[in-house]
């Protein structure tokens, strides 16, 4: 009944703001999850919940306000009428959540305990591998190919031993806090800020999980998380005209200075800067100009663009030279039905990439698969986890980009196939460090047991 209520209060806002039944329809589903998210947070750890509400926000919301606006008013108009993209967008929403649930998994249940006792008998490794994370953060940028695609994802690793010392003890918070803050820094001079928003999610939502803070101490946290998003959606623009295309240099000195001259509350919640938000989260307009640019076109590519993508993250470039690129544009300007530069990152996202493939079955289809394949990464790090719980928070630089619904299908391809590969690969060379079932392992724990209780 609980969970009928929060649809319902969701719904009927949605009817009310913009007249319209489908607006109403993603405005319940998205105050359902926000509501879940709210309350389960205590109890488990939300990724899922958190996922679905970014594609909700992208998919549905996004477009719902958009074709409630005069289209004038939007940089993005969407190309098709509201029936056509919802009949689209509903179905292949709820497949996406079908799949992304349908598999049973326990690891969003985290047994903090046994991550604090394999951090505790380690601390002073995930120390070392925390400072290693960083050091490869800050060299990354030097090294391109693919070997410099395994040295970002093994710098992630960062945030995994800096969140399992958090795990140990509340003395150990620094380490969150300079992992997180180097990424803030690094975002601020390059102008590129979705990471590191991504990863302070993560970190709120594990902190919840694992802390059990009050619903006050939780409203607090939400809205200046709101806050830092509405203040950066504003300031990148400002801060890119002066860096990228202006003469400044790109520095926390330009970046101090242009902050405090603009930061103000008609900066921050002007109409420009909503639109720019709304603009920014709508995911659907791309998908929508693909479907009417492949009416058009009605040339459906079946997999062969899924084909393109599975070489690109399974065959170094030796043995396929004219593979796919990071960031090659040609895909998208092929079937979206827009020309963009290579310095211009969108990606189709996973609707548009199955409409592309099969018409209206290819949305279906493709949402309700990439819901599975992460059901099935979630198989796979429970399975890992069986080691040893510290595993579980693999999970997060496996799927920090795959869960962003503006990423391109080949991205997150490439990132699982690479991330798997590279994280089995250090699990087989860690893992008598962190089972907890070793002698040697099993004997520490008696030890700091002892030392604990003198």
């Amino acid at each position: 009944m609980n969970r009928f209520l929060n649809f319902l209060v969701g719904f009927s806002f949605g009817y009310i703001a913009l007249n319209e039944f489908y607006a109403a329809i993603s405005f319940g589903i998205l105050s359902f999850l926000f509501i879940r998210l709210f309350i389960e947070s205590n109890n488990q750890f939300v990724f899922r919940e958190w996922t679905l509400i970014l594609y909700c926000l992208n998919y549905l919301v996004a477009p719902s306000i958009t074709y409630g606006l005069v289209q004038q008013d939007v940089n993005y108009a969407m190309k098709i009428p509201s029936d056509l993209y919802f009949q689209l967008a509903v179905p292949a929403f709820l497949l996406f959540t079908l799949g992304l649930y349908i598999l049973p998994t326990r690891i969003f249940k985290i047994n903090f305990e046994q991550i604090k006792h394999g951090a505790v008998i380690n601390e002073k490794f995930l120390v070392k591998i925390t400072i290693l994370g960083i050091l490869l953060r800050l060299i990354i940028n030097l090294v391109t190919g693919d070997f410099g695609f395994i040295l970002y994802l093994f710098s992630l690793i960062r945030f995994v031993s800096a969140f399992a010392l958090f795990s140990i003890s509340k003395r150990f918070w620094y380490w969150s806090l300079i992992v997180l803050l180097l990424e803030s820094l690094s975002a601020i001079i390059s102008g590129m800020y979705h990471d590191a928003i991504m990863w302070i999610i993560f970190f709120g939502l594990y902190f919840g999980y694992a802390m059990k803070p009050k619903n006050l101490t939780k409203i607090i946290g939400g809205g200046i998380l709101i806050l830092i998003v509405l203040f950066v959606q504003a300031f990148k623009s400002v801060y890119r005209n002066e860096v990228w295309y202006g003469s400044e240099e790109a520095n926390l000195m330009t970046a101090y200075n242009l902050g405090s001259e603009n930061a103000n509350s008609n900066f921050i919640l002007g109409v420009d800067n909503l639109l720019s938000i709304l603009n920014r989260g709508n995911q659907a307009w791309i998908f929508a100009s693909t479907v009417d640019n492949m009416d058009n076109l009605k040339k459906f590519q079946g997999l062969n663009n899924v084909n393109k993508y599975l070489e690109a993250a399974l065959l170094p470039r030796f043995l396929a030279p004219n593979k796919l690129s990071s960031g090659d544009k040609d895909i998208f300007n092929k079937y979206s039905g827009h020309e963009i530069n290579q310095g211009t990152s969108m990606g189709l996202g996973i609707f548009a990439d199955g409409y592309i493939a099969y018409g209206i079955w290819g949305v279906y289809i493709f949402g309700f698969a990439l819901g599975l394949i992460f059901s099935l990464t979630f198989k796979l790090v429970e399975k890992w986890s069986k080691v040893s719980p510290f595993y579980v928070l693999l999970l997060l630089p496996l799927l920090n980009y795959a869960v962003r619904p503006d990423c391109e299908l080949q991205t997150t391809i490439n990132h699982l196939v690479k991330g798997i590969f590279l994280y089995g690969i250090l699990i087989l060379f860690t893992r008598k460090r962190f089972t907890l079932e070793s002698h040697e392992n099993k004997k520490k724990l008696i030890h700091l047991n002892l030392a604990t209780k003198n």
